[in-house]
C-alpha cells in the first residue's frame, strides 16, 4: 500500500470553505479527501496526510471532514496527520514537512492556487513521489517542459486532473465530433457561480483567472477531440470582468 499526500486542504480536498455560502453544491463534501478515505477503507491507501498553508484553520478543516464524511458513511475513519501545526497562521512551505514524512513511491495530489502549482510540483517529484495536479498544471509552456523532463529524470508519474474526459456528455461529444469530418471551429464558454469568487477570493483574477482554472477544461476537451486529427491555426479568446469586479475589484489586479 501507499501513503497519500493531500497538498491544499481546502473546497476540492475537503469540502470546507470559509465563506457564508460554503462550498459548491456538486462538491458538499469534497472530492479528494473522501477518495482517499474511502481508499484507506478499502485497504488501498496506508496513511493519509494534508498540509494547507494555514494552520490555524486545520482544526475546523478536520471537524469539517468528520462530520461530513466520518460521521456520514460507514467505517470511513478521516483520521491523518496534518501540517503545519494547528498555531502556525501562515507557511507556504509546509507542504515540505509532510514530504519528508513519504516514501518514495507514494502519492500526492496538489490543489492550490494554480501559480504555486510548479514549485510544489518540483519538490514532490524530486522527492520521488508520483503527483497528481489540479488542472491547470502549470501556466507557462516552460513550466510545462521542466516537469515533464523532471518526471522522466525521476521515473515518477505526473498527471493532470481532468476530471471532465470522465464526463459521460463531454465523453459522447468527444466521440461525435471524431466522425463529423474535417474539424474547422471550436467554440467554448465557462461560467461560474458569483459565490465562487468567494471562495477564490485570495488569487482569482490575481495570480490566476477563470480561463486558467475553469475553462481550461475545454480547451482540453478541444485537445483530446482533434488529437491526431487537426490542429489550430488560430486562437481568440474573449471576458468580461464586470461581476467579478463588483466582487473583487479585478481591475486592479495584475
Amino acid at each position: 500500500m501507499v501513503n497519500a499526500l493531500m497538498i491544499g486542504a481546502g473546497e476540492y480536498t475537503s469540502g470546507c470553505v470559509f465563506t457564508a455560502s460554503g462550498p459548491a453544491s456538486d462538491k458538499p463534501a469534497g472530492v479528494i479527501g473522501i477518495t482517499f478515505i474511502d481508499m484507506k477503507r478499502r485497504g488501498k491507501v496506508k496513511n493519509i496526510l494534508m498540509a494547507d498553508a494555514c494552520g490555524t484553520n486545520l482544526p475546523v478543516i478536520r471537524a469539517t471532514m468528520q462530520k461530513k464524511i466520518g460521521d456520514a458513511y460507514k467505517d470511513m475513519d478521516v483520521s491523518m496527520e496534518t501540517f503545519p501545526a494547528d498555531d502556525v497562521a501562515f507557511d507556504a512551505k509546509a507542504y515540505k514537512l509532510a514530504i519528508a514524512k513519504m516514501d518514495k513511491g507514494d502519492v500526492v495530489t496538489i490543489f492550490t492556487p494554480d501559480d504555486t502549482h510548479f514549485s510544489i510540483a518540483m519538490d514532490c517529484i524530486a522527492a520521488g513521489l508520483h503527483v497528481l495536479i489540479a488542472k491547470p498544471a502549470v501556466k507557462t509552456l516552460e513550466q510545462h517542459r521542466a516537469l515533464n523532463a523532471a518526471a522522466k529524470e525521476h521515473g515518477v508519474l505526473v498527471a493532470v486532473e481532468y476530471h471532465k474526459r470522465f464526463d459521460p456528455i463531454y465523453k459522447d461529444a468527444k466521440d461525435r465530433i471524431r466522425t463529423l469530418g474535417g474539424f474547422s471551429f471550436f467554440t467554448s464558454t465557462m461560467t461560474q457561480c458569483k459565490t465562487q469568487l468567494d471562495t477564490f477570493r485570495g488569487w482569482a483574477g490575481k495570480s490566476s483567472d477563470i480561463n486558467y482554472y475553469l475553462n481550461s477544461h475545454h480547451i482540453d476537451i478541444h485537445a483530446w477531440s482533434c488529437l491526431h486529427i487537426a490542429k489550430p491555426v488560430r486562437v481568440t479568446a474573449m471576458a468580461s470582468t464586470g461581476i467579478a469586479n463588483d466582487r473583487l475589484n479585478v481591475t486592479d489586479r495584475t
